[in-house]
């Protein structure tokens, strides 16, 4: 009988001991107390009307925080059950779709974009020995421009996938030469997502539906503001959390139209986290897993970088362990998805504000979740003499985002990396920190950053064989490479633009001094001297500034012909006439000014008004049609 009870205590031992192991996740415990605090101390800080939060392993949910308004006006909360407009997250479900048809041997990440779809229109100086293929548009590598402010400013709920590739395609034009470098662009997913249309014979979104959200149990998720988007859909805040947003329909969906909770989208990062399985139910075999999470277009991936952008998926990397996932970004919405496979962890951070509160909210939560795992850190790469002189230099921003930045982004952003006390570290921007950087290798590095991030760093040479300091992916950049140059190539720009601002302020607060003085002289029956010069440089500044403020402010309007594309426009042509103006006057009539100050301030104000007016025109900014 006691023999019985003591076999009997040990099996109900050994019982409540496999219940406990399978019901905690592996690893060290998590603070969820302190993660609760914190999202709350955020949330309120930073104004952020409503969010969700999520921590999970592949199997179960540890951790979910519904908290606020999805709707300021109904003070509506948000729910397990609110659904929020996701944003580029989308992009994930391109990959896995596409990856479905690889899967099938329906369809090859190899295969040329022009033999698979020759009427989608797009341009490739390098289409005869390097291709666009399916495996560049899907890691961004394709040298595409971003969406142009008409494909941004496009907003119809009825638009098809076909409809919606013709109408701006200029953006579908290789930089650079494919597979060499990457820039995020909106231009990209979409082209897949039409040729997994032509693969299938289905529309996109039904596609998505039967392979990927029926079997993941994503039953309310939707690519329209239909079904559950009619009634618990988030909405979106701008202005510190206090206007609301319109909602948005993508001209093309498949690029960033997709609305789901976080308990929804949770299934689709477990079935990432199981290697392509969710519930034992296998969508992916886990080696196209592994590829979606892979870059190997780039320069980067080919000099030996495991971060960087793979297939619609994002590695970056945290003490050294690497992550995986996306962010997304709309008006007035921002959502991130990152996991961990070998560590078991997952999070998701939903919330209806585009505020500075997103990014502290995620990196709160994933140094929390993170926070009891021992860093991984690769070993410290000894650089010789020689390999680090490779390093120090300066660097210019290139391979832009969007190509209509680049005028500004060269004036004002400057990487330089240096030697200090015998360690590298990186100066990123004008007036920043210093950052440590850890090299792993001749030709990589990680950054040390003090939130705890390792982000990776490796130096490349492009077609010209120049070297190339290629960042890992990261959310919002509009640059992710810069090329080196020297000293005076990287400050000449610098202070030039500098100075060429400054004068510009100069003539537009003289403009105003010269008008007041000339009302005075004009009422003692005098004129003021040189008046079309001062007129010209006058106009040249205030048509520049009006420009400036506009195209910062602008928004949707400045994609259509409205009051402020057209003034942007006549501004845009306005400034190099008003600056000609000034300088044929000028060579006419300078020996009218008779106070020494304006003899030399004149003609510098001059000769920076046309350096301004020629960069401008370098950079397509002369006649500036945004409505194009």
């Amino acid at each position: 009988m006691l023999q019985r009870l003591t076999l009997l205590l040990t099996g109900l031992l050994l019982l409540i001991s496999f219940v406990a192991a399978i019901a905690q996740p592996s690893g060290p415990a998590i603070p969820f107390d302190k993660l609760t605090y914190q999202i709350d101390s955020i949330q309120k800080a930073e104004k952020i009307p409503g969010l969700q939060v999520l921590v999970f392993t592949k199997d179960s949910l540890l951790y979910q925080r519904n908290a606020g308004l999805r709707n300021l006006s109904t003070k509506a909360p948000v729910t397990a059950q609110t659904l929020f407009p996701v944003a580029s997250v989308t992009k994930s479900m391109v990959a896995v779709a596409a990856l479905m048809l690889v899967q099938q041997g329906k369809l090859s990440l190899t295969d040329e974009v022009k033999k698979l779809a020759p009427e989608i229109e797009f341009h490739n100086p390098w289409e005869a020995t390097d291709p666009v293929r399916v495996a560049h548009l899907l890691e961004h590598t394709a040298g595409f421009d971003d969406w142009s402010m008409k494909a941004y400013a496009y907003n119809s709920p009825t638009i098809s996938l076909q409809e919606g590739l013709t109408i701006a395609p200029q953006s579908r034009q290789s930089r650079w030469r494919p597979g060499t470098f990457m820039a995020y662009s909106n231009a990209d997913p979409p082209v897949v997502a039409r040729i997994i249309e032509k693969k299938t014979g289905q529309e996109f979104e039904s596609f998505v539906r039967q392979r990927i959200f029926t079997p993941l149990g994503m039953n309310r998720a939707t690519f329209h503001r239909d079904g559950a988007a009619l009634t618990d859909l988030a909405s979106g805040y701008t202005d510190n959390g206090q206007k609301e947003a319109p909602y948005w329909y993508l001209l093309a969906r498949p690029t960033g139209g997709l609305n789901v909770s976080a308990l929804e989208l949770m299934p689709f990062v477990q079935m990432l986290m199981g290697r392509g399985s969710f519930r034992g139910q296998p969508l992916l075999s886990p080696a196209l897993v592994d590829r979606m999470e892979t870059p190997s277009t780039t320069l980067a991936a080919r000099a030996g970088s495991k971060q960087g952008y793979g297939l619609n998926n994002f590695t970056t990397s945290y003490q050294g362990h690497l992550l995986h996932g996306h962010d997304g970004a709309s008006i007035g919405l921002r959502a991130h998805y990152l996991y961990q496979s070998a560590l078991n962890r997952g999070i998701i951070v939903l919330v209806n504000t585009d505020g500075p509160g997103f990014s502290k909210l995620k990196d709160a939560v994933l140094k929390l979740v993170m926070q009891n795992v021992p860093p991984q850190r690769p070993p410290v790469y000894r650089l010789s003499k020689a390999e680090k002189e490779n390093w120090i230099g300066y660097y210019r921003p290139s391979n832009y985002r969007q190509a209509a930045t680049g005028w500004f982004m060269g004036l004002t952003q400057l990487v330089h990396v240096e030697e200090e006390g015998n360690n590298l570290v990186l100066y990123d921007g004008l007036g920043s920190q210093p950052q440590p950087l850890q090299p792993i290798g001749p030709n990589q590095v990680l950054r040390l950053d003090s939130r705890g991030y390792t982000p990776e760093l490796t130096l490349v040479h492009n077609d010209s064989n120049e070297p190339v300091l290629v960042r890992s992916f990261g959310a919002g950049l509009m640059a992710n490479t810069a090329t080196k140059t020297s000293f005076l190539g990287a400050w000449l720009p610098v202070l030039l633009g500098h100075l060429s601002i400054l004068i510009l302020a100069l003539c537009l607060i003289m403009g105003f001094v010269w008008l007041i003085r000339g009302v005075w002289l004009q009422k003692k029956g005098r004129r003021l001297s040189v008046l079309p010069v001062r007129i010209g440089l006058f106009l040249y500044a205030l048509s520049y500034l009006v420009m400036v403020i506009i195209l910062n402010e602008g928004g949707d309007e400045l994609g259509v012909v409205s009051p402020l594309s057209i003034t942007v426009f006549t501004a845009s042509l306005l400034g190099p006439l008003a600056a000609l103006v000034a300088f044929f006057n000028l060579t006419r009539n300078y020996r009218q000014l008779s106070s020494r100050t304006e003899r030399i301030f004149m003609p510098i104000a001059v000769i920076f008004a046309l350096l301004v007016v020629s960069y401008m025109g370098v950079w397509g900014l002369v006649g500036m049609r945004t409505w194009l």
